[in-house]
């Protein structure tokens, strides 16, 4: 998708708290059948008024990330009150994308990571519908949408903000736990079944959650 196909939203009133950015989601031809939908961008955003809330610390050193509440979305992109997590890719980051692909662009790197979650989030899909039954787990990841904040001139993601007990069960080298439960062994499961199942084509890292 190019930058200019992106057609931004109508402009919100300004006494409203936080700040303005237009959301864009991958939606969905067949949203309840995942395993049979095509993915396409949706051509216009929708507004939003996003509040930061606090600076977090990630893991890994791509990025950086802002904690923030919505104060107001359209036609509840997002929804109001809900705490989120908005990233933002490292300076250095950027610059060895754009060393790789000259032609490479923060927007670039966003659509790039969103449609990785997205990949995901059909294979754990069809990994929910092949597992046994016996397992009472079923795992699901986060949506995660591209946002540009206007006042900033710069594309974002964002996710929802996780709360509870966090656990890492695998890292982008193929480092992974020791698994003492059934959750950590079907998550180890699943990197691997990702693997088998697209033929060597793709493999599912970096679980966490």
């Amino acid at each position: 998708i190019k930058s200019s196909s992106l057609v931004s939203a109508t402009k919100i009133p300004f006494i409203l708290a936080g700040e303005e950015v237009t959301v864009y989601r991958l939606e969905e031809s067949s949203p309840t059948n995942l395993d049979k939908s095509m993915s396409s961008w949706s051509q216009r955003g929708m507004a939003a008024m996003i509040q930061v809330l606090s600076r977090e610390e990630m893991d890994g050193g791509l990025r950086r990330a802002m904690k923030v509440i919505c104060t107001w979305s359209e036609n509840d992109v997002l929804k109001l009150g809900q705490v989120f997590i908005v990233k933002s890719f490292l300076p250095e980051v950027v610059q060895t994308w754009q060393k790789i692909f000259h032609d490479g662009t923060v927007l670039h790197l966003c659509l790039r990571e969103i449609q990785q979650q997205r990949a995901a989030q059909k294979l754990i899909y069809t990994f929910n519908q092949v597992k046994p039954h016996t397992i009472p787990y079923t795992p699901r990841f986060l949506e995660v949408f591209l946002i540009y904040c206007h006042s900033a001139n710069q594309w974002l993601t964002i996710e929802k903000y996780m709360t509870g007990e966090f656990r890492k069960y695998n890292n982008n080298n193929g480092d992974e736990i020791s698994p003492s439960s059934l959750l950590e062994e079907l998550m180890l499961a699943f990197s691997h079944w990702t693997y088998v199942y697209t033929r060597g084509e793709l493999l599912v890292l970096d679980l966490q959650g």
